[in-house]
């Protein structure tokens, strides 16, 4: 382009300059002056600010003070800044105002349909996203992934969840109702990455099924937070892949006092609802839970685990358990990592060992109530608290506060869900060797939960309540061998574990770290809380229920 037309393409009165950074010496091309500021791109040069009619332009402006050597640079410069101005120009000219942007410059729609899925990488993160936000709250961004839920307003798309159970994935995808011939494309795509046919019981997956078609537009398998395998359509095939998850862990290092609501315990410790049960796992068979009464003071050692921005699980790394009479306990996670030179076959199970190295183990049962206290112990001359006559007390009670999750204690199949009278909402399960459990008196019921289902230990089933005969709301837990009821607290631990040699030095150097960690948190003063109370029965001072 001839130099006479840059100079028209720039408004009157300006020069062109280049932008450096200050360890470079400024180029003067038209009023600038070695060492000036150069942070514009387009700036009037001072001769034209005080006159205003001056028709100096780029090439008339200092020519006489360049060197020839730099005469080549400047002019190199000027027809670039030139060429700049005048694609403004030109896009001015070609976009009058109230010209609607070209199509593919617009908006996109608030709705991903099937169509867009196997175009679509990364979702751009939202405004509104609370994974971006909690992300940008600690300095960091990413980009969100995109996840198949993203399609849950397509109302040309078919959302189907499920999780494995006891089955195949296979198995578990027929039960959800996809077709035998989905299920073998899902089945290719994936086992080409990550064999995914018999997972655990607790792997969960997501399906979305064009309505028209029936074919599968995009598949999710998850076998943890972090652990996700994602399938696309792609022609008429699934591409699958690992999704690579933006994961931050954080430490945490709290103190509490246990009170009468253990929830809000935890909270006021800064402490997500998690956290419950991940106590009572690493107390799980070190101690009777129903000790873990208000005064008992706890000191916690672990780490968050943010996923994508959002909190996906939190884990106990140390604890240490100080009850306001009796033997303190400290517990610590130890797993196997490849330092460690030792038969594979003798690995020891990951979990929680106490500073002698041993692991107690349970049967096949746990609490439905993780760390909730008992308030009425199993009585068969118990005197009831409502009609006051002599009434055999049937089962344990749990004190809880209303909507508290309940959980099945062991591996069963649900026997029945609904109102049984005096025992209000009960959830009925059996188990092996003709052993039945019994949970009464919830306010709901776990969504979806139906006489036949296969639940595992720890399943959600309900939730605390005061349905039926009841003083308050609180757990009743009843267990039964045919047609006998026992007490539930006979169900004791079977064993204890022991690490072997070739992992002692190594659980020793992390129990030495941890302990450092746990010394290094302020233990709160234990005045003030309430003192436990007898083991005996409290159904005087505590709601009780009736089977």
């Amino acid at each position: 382009m001839p130099r006479s037309e840059v100079a028209r393409a720039l408004p009157r009165g300006y020069a062109v300059r280049r932008v450096t950074d200050e360890s470079r010496d400024p180029v003067a091309i038209g009023a600038e002056s070695e060492g000036e500021s150069t942070d514009k791109l387009f700036e009037p040069p001072e001769h034209v600010a005080a006159d205003e009619g001056n028709p100096s332009t780029p090439e008339s402006v200092n020519a006489a003070a360049v060197s020839p050597r730099d005469r080549g640079r400047t002019i190199a410069l000027g027809t670039l800044g030139g060429l700049v101005a005048l694609g403004f120009v030109l896009i001015a000219r070609g976009s009058p105002s109230g010209t609607a942007p070209p199509a593919s410059l617009s908006a996109a729609p608030a709705i991903l349909t099937s169509a867009d899925v196997s175009a679509t990488d990364a979702a751009p993160p939202s405004a509104a996203s609370p994974a971006a936000a909690a992300q940008a709250d600690a300095g960091r961004t990413f980009v969100p992934v995109w996840r198949v839920s993203a399609l849950e307003h397509d109302v040309g798309v078919e959302i189907v969840r499920g999780t494995l159970g006891k089955h195949t994935l296979a198995g578990a995808l027929a039960q959800a109702g996809i077709p035998k011939v989905e299920i073998k494309r899902v089945t290719h795509a994936v086992d080409n990455i990550r064999r995914v046919e018999h997972g655990t019981s607790k792997d969960s997956f997501v399906v979305a099924r064009d309505r028209t078609k029936g074919t599968i537009v995009a598949f999710e398998y998850i076998a943890s937070p972090t652990d996700i395998w994602q399938a696309r359509a792609t022609d008429d095939s699934l591409t699958a892949k690992k999704l690579e998850l933006s994961v931050e862990k954080k430490r945490t290092q709290v103190a509490l006092v246990v009170t009468a609501d253990l929830a809000k315990a935890i909270g006021a410790a800064g402490l997500h609802e998690e956290a419950i049960e991940e106590i009572d796992d690493a107390l799980e068979g070190h101690g009777d839970t129903a000790v873990v009464k208000p005064g008992v003071r706890l000191r916690v050692v672990g780490h968050e685990e943010w996923v994508e921005g959002v909190l996906a699980r939190f884990h106990v790394d140390a604890l240490d358990y100080v009850p306001k009479s009796g033997e303190r306990l400290r517990v610590y996670y130890y797993e196997r990592d490849s330092s460690v030179e030792g038969s594979h076959r003798r690995s020891p199970h990951p979990g929680f060992y106490d500073a002698k190295g041993q692991q107690p183990f349970r049967g096949t049962f746990r609490s439905p109530l993780p760390l909730a206290r008992i308030t009425s112990r199993f009585n068969p001359k118990r005197m009831h608290p409502v009609l006051h006559v002599v009434m055999p007390h049937n089962g344990i009670d749990f004190g809880a506060s209303s909507g508290t999750p309940v959980y099945a204690s062991a591996t069963g199949t649900i026997h029945s869900a609904g109102d049984s009278g005096p025992c209000g909402n009960m959830v009925q399960i059996e188990h092996a060797s003709g052993l039945t459990t019994a949970y009464c008196h919830l306010s709901r019921f776990a969504p979806g939960l139906h006489p036949g289902q296969h639940v595992e230990a720890r399943q959600l089933v309900g939730f605390v309540g005061q349905t039926g005969r009841a003083t308050g709301p609180h757990l009743h837990f009843a267990v039964k061998r045919g047609a006998t009821f026992i007490d539930p607290l006979g169900l004791k631990m079977d064993g204890v574990r022991t690490l072997p040699p070739a992992d002692r030095e190594a659980f020793a150097k992390k129990r030495a770290e941890l302990d450092v960690a746990l010394e290094a948190i302020a233990l709160p003063a234990a005045d003030g809380a309430a003192d436990d109370k007898d083991d005996k029965d409290d159904s005087k001072d505590e709601p009780a229920g009736e089977e």
